[in-house]
């Protein structure tokens, strides 16, 4: 939900930032905010639905999450204190539909009182709500319609910016409550409001009970028996389940993760350092979002068209949409106005996330005040929106200092809110007749049928009201649908059941091993665990090694891992070596301990190995993996036997696996590991550094970085022949770049002008890169001022790395400061993270003063952008927009790879960009070049000077392309001098050169679909 923007916005006009102020080239009324019937008309859905109003203010204000009970009453949770009110302003409305016509006109104020609430779920006879630092139960107890009893049922969470805050309540099919939550930020700006980081968890009505650390992740609990557990993988606003109980999340910026592995398993194995339990999943990143909002704000850390947002994940399994959508994903993106939707395939142990349109997004609207913040699927399976409806959704601590400075703003419309119903028009829901929920008074018998539902939320509910009621005379109807046949979903959901009443038999689970269906094989292996030495259930698990589904496979490798006997080594051996690519079904195998890694470390280097045939991703990763858990394990003679393997002559043949070995073990030592225990192996890792073997050497480099190089007369021996290579221009790049590495991790001090001499533009960039980089181990401001003063001859790889060698101390943030003022150094030249350090650097002086540089005062463009207003109105021809742009651009720049020349930058890469960014980016080049389409002057012994862009490099020479068809390749050798020219090849000039009229033209052409553009 709420966002921290991630990306550093490009140049925001005085359209973009005029908010809720009249806007250009706005429809209908004047500007936002709109009626909720305005609003309404303003959002585009993809072909074969239909939006329908179902609840707005005064009803609900400010509404974030919301749950329908087993009578189809509407609970809603409001937030009205966001960002920065931390009063217990908080509410909780219900909200009912007494006429059946689908609107819930009747609210009741149930709870008030809460601070920053930001969950809701139905629970016993009441309602669990998150407002930290506590979950919270409700209930009505007299009839009244309103709470009588209050209950803090777990406490200890941080009291952090809202959107790293615990929320969204979520009953599992597994029968625990899945909260969704990432742990205390870091703020910089407002500490004494969200600096609270939390403590352990604990039940409020058990205080001696043992509290639990989750910081930083998930949790799930069960409230009637006291049981808390931690999840292995965290999430920001919100998370979701698929069908058969697989877990998604995501943070802002990324839009879909995967808890690929529960951390039940991982906790088997303390030593297997494991960077995260989450795949992510999407095949098309964070910038692949189509915005079409009028007159949109993006702050300062904002980029048009990228996810900077995400939440409110959901899962579509609501039996009324048409097919292909089930199973499908929706993903709010709040800034830019819009409801983002993804194909989940399987891939492995794990999923792909696919756009499912490449044209539009499922849900999006021109209403730069419309802030879609969650989602719920109804039991009639339409999909609820729920809309925050304000003119701002940053959080002031990422926003820009005008809205710092009057944060009052910030609250505008909290007396607004409105919830939609997302309808389909095709398909089944065309023609179904809606059952009204009345599953508060249904008998055993009725809430066992309803566990058979194609509708998620039939599914859940009655599943709940079975397992809370603890209505265990169902047992029996319980056990005949999970052996009969109507559909895998209803076994699944009464095996489950059986479960959560603690009626689950053996014989339940043996034939769901065997069920044709792969979703319930998964949960049968998990549903077996309490079982899983029992002869019969072991007998059945061994034998589904060769099971078809790679998803059942990854499950019975993760439960082999409770098994110790020789049988059930070699069954998962053999998952093992079968999914050997797969780094989930290793991570998997050894989870299972911290021995059996060893174990496979063994079988891995003996002769004739499988695991060492051949080189392949997954062996190297695999070899990786084993090395850090042998350095986690900190046992000197396990390290010491690992470090002789690999200069052993009669181990399996190849570099790959022993250089491998070696990054792992630099992993795990300097994630837990005690540095220590290598001393004894610095000679061979010093011979092995700066020997001929490019990839040892590398992994040897690596590895000492991390051990520390000793002094002596041996090492000084070697650094000497080091420097030699350093400087030899005739040796590989590879070779003087690790020979750099090495004298800085020695001496960096004591080689200063040998990295100094290698920063010029007749070197090649890997080889200037190391020696900025060695140059950041030298303490002081010497370095950079000497990287600034080099700053205009340096290729923007190597700036960047020169920018965080400076950044990374004050004195450098201060220096880079006072060039960016002086203009020696542009905006554009320094990356997302360069610009986010010195605006929110925690020295109070360097954010103020990086603020006041960075940031622009949209007057200062208003007088050009007033001349273009009118092409904002996307009014433009796409048509006529391509004969603009061959005319006016196509000498310098191509869309989709046709139609121009490649200097500068494919525009298609801009076509998800907002019209008025984009606008102000082609109106103002200076403020947006694009890394490596940077101009460069550049001087040549020898030869005539020459300007361009770089082109194709290699380590001895570098392309610049001039001009339409015209390059010049220039040897490394021959360059005396390179300095960036601070000016696009686009010339400001351009804006003079083409009228209003043709500027829309030009616009729709820029921003329309590649089908579109070819006409």
């Amino acid at each position: 939900m709420l966002t921290r923007s991630i990306v550093l916005g490009g140049a925001v006009t005085a359209a973009v930032l005029a908010g809720g102020s009249a806007l250009i080239g706005q429809a209908g009324p004047t500007a936002p905010p709109y009626t909720p019937q305005q609003s309404m008309a303003m959002i585009r859905l993809e072909p074969g639905f239909r939006l329908e109003l179902v609840a707005h203010e005064p009803d609900v204000q400010s509404p974030v999450a919301m749950d329908i009970d087993e009578l189809g009453r509407m609970w809603v949770v409001e937030m009205p204190g966001y960002p920065l009110d931390v009063s217990p302003t908080g509410r909780v409305k219900l909200l009912e539909d007494k006429d059946g016509d689908g609107r819930f006109e009747s609210s009741t104020l149930f709870a008030d009182n809460l601070r920053l609430p930001s969950g809701i779920m139905r629970y016993g006879k009441g309602v669990l709500v998150t407002s930290p630092p506590d979950l919270v139960y409700f209930e009505d107890v007299n009839g009244d319609g309103k709470a009588d009893t209050r209950e803090v049922v777990l406490t200890g969470f941080a009291k952090t910016n809202p959107q790293h805050a615990v929320n969204h309540p979520v009953f599992g099919l597994d029968n625990w409550i899945y909260l969704a939550h990432s742990g205390g930020s870091e703020p910089v700006i407002y500490r004494d409001l969200f600096g609270d980081k939390g403590t352990d968890l604990t039940f409020a009505a058990m205080p001696g009970g043992k509290p639990l650390d989750a910081r930083g992740r998930g949790v799930r609990l069960k409230p009637d028996v006291h049981r808390i557990e931690a999840l292995s993988s965290r999430t920001q606003y919100g998370n979701a389940f698929d069908v058969y109980g697989h877990y998604f999340a995501h943070n802002n910026s990324i839009h879909q993760r995967h808890e690929v592995i529960a951390a039940r398993y991982l906790e088997r194995n303390p030593h297997l350092l494991l960077p995260s339990a989450m795949a992510e999943i999407s095949d098309h990143g964070n910038n692949n979002i189509m915005p079409i909002t009028h007159g949109a704000r993006f702050d300062l850390l904002t980029e048009a068209g990228q996810f900077t947002s995400a939440c409110a994940l959901t899962v579509y399994a609501g039996g009324a949409f048409p097919a292909g959508y089930e199973g499908t994903t929706f993903i709010a993106e709040p800034v830019h106005n819009l409801v983002h939707r993804d194909v989940l395939t399987p891939k492995g142990s794990t999923f792909v996330a696919s756009r499912a349109r490449s044209d539009m997004e499922f849900l999006a609207s021109q209403d730069s005040w419309f802030r879609p913040v969650n989602f719920y699927v109804g039991p009639e399976g339409a999909l609820y929106v729920i809309d925050y409806y304000r003119p701002y959704i940053e959080h002031p601590e990422w926003a820009s200092s005008d809205l710092q400075k009057t944060p009052e703003v910030l609250s505008t419309g909290k007396d607004r809110g409105r919830i939609y119903r997302v309808v389909a028009t095709t398909g089944p829901a065309a023609t179904r007749v809606v059952q009204r929920p009345a599953l508060g008074s249904a008998t055993d018998a009725q809430l066992v049928a309803a566990l058979g539902s194609d509708n998620v939320w039939w599914r859940r509910t009655a599943q709940r009201l079975l397992v809370h009621g603890k209505r265990r005379d169902a047992t029996p109807a319980l056990a005949a649908l999970a052996a009969a046949r109507p559909s895998a979903l209803a076994r699944l959901h009464a095996l489950w059941t059986l479960e959560g009443l603690d009626r689950l038999e053996v014989a339940h689970v043996l034939p769901a091993l065997a069920d044709p269906d792969p979703g319930i094989r998964e949960n049968a292996i998990v549903l077996a665990e309490r079982w899983v030495s029992q002869p019969a259930v072991t007998t059945a698990l061994l034998g589904m090694t060769s099971d078809a589904s790679d998803r059942v496979r990854f499950q019975l490798l993760a439960t082999l891992g409770a098994l110790d006997t020789p049988a059930a080594q070699a069954a998962q051996e053999r998952l093992l070596l079968a999914g050997l690519e797969d780094e989930w079904m290793q991570v998997a195998a050894l989870s299972a301990s911290s021995d059996r890694a060893v174990a496979y470390f063994d079988r891995a280097i003996a002769v004739g190995s499988p695991f060492a045939s051949s080189e392949t991703p997954g062996r190297a990763k695999f070899f990786d993996r084993l090395g850090g858990i042998l350095a986690a394990r900190q046992k000197s003679e396990e390290l010491s036997r690992a470090i002789t393997t690999v200069t052993d002559p009669g181990a399996p043949t190849g570099d790959w696996w022993r250089a491998s070995l070696l990054e792992g073990v630099a992993r795990g030592l300097s994630g837990s590991g005690d540095r220590r225990k290598l001393a004894g192996s610095q000679p061979t890792l010093l011979t092995l550094a700066t020997g001929d073997q490019s990839r040892l050497r590398r992994a040897a480099v690596t590895l000492l970085g991390v051990s520390g190089i000793e002094p002596g007369p041996a090492t000084t021996a070697i650094l000497a022949k080091t420097t030699q290579v350093a400087r030899d221009g005739s040796a590989s790049v590879d070779a003087r770049v690790d020979a750099i590495t090495l004298l800085a991790l020695a001496n960096a001090s004591g080689h200063q002008p040998v990295f100094e001499a290698v920063i010029v533009p007749s070197e090649p960039e890997a080889v200037q890169i190391a020696g900025v980089t060695a140059l950041g181990r030298i303490p002081g401001a010497g370095t950079p001022t000497f990287l600034l003063a080099r700053w205009p001859t340096l290729p923007s790889s190597v700036r960047t790395a020169a920018a965080t060698v400076v950044l990374s101390r004050r004195e450098g943030s201060v220096a880079m400061l006072d060039a960016l003022q002086q203009g020696s150094v542009k905006v554009w030249m320094l990356n997302f993270g360069h610009t986010r350090s010195l605006i929110m650097h925690r020295d109070e002086q360097i954010r103020a003063r990086a603020r006041t540089v960075l940031e622009v005062a949209p007057e200062q463009r208003a007088a050009r952008m007033s001349r273009y207003a009118a092409a904002l109105g996307g009014r433009g021809d796409a048509g006529r927009g391509a004969t603009v742009f061959t005319t006016n651009c196509a000498m310098c720049h191509q869309v989709d790879g046709r139609a121009g020349v490649e200097i500068g930058p494919d525009l298609s890469t801009v076509r998800h960009q907002p019209m008025p960014v984009l606008l102000a980016n082609i109106l103002e080049p200076n403020r947006s070049i694009a890394q490596h389409y940077e101009t460069y002057a550049v001087e040549r012994a020898g030869g005539d000077p020459l300007v361009g862009v770089i082109g194709e490099q290699s380590p001895t020479s570098i392309t610049f392309r001039q001009g339409p068809g015209v390059t010049t390749t220039v040897r490394r050798s021959e360059i005396t001098s390179m300095t960036v020219v601070p000016q696009s090849i686009m010339p400001e000039s351009f804006s003079e050169q083409i009228t209003p009229d043709d500027m829309a033209h030009l616009l729709a052409f820029l921003t329309s679909s590649p089908r579109t553009a070819s006409r």
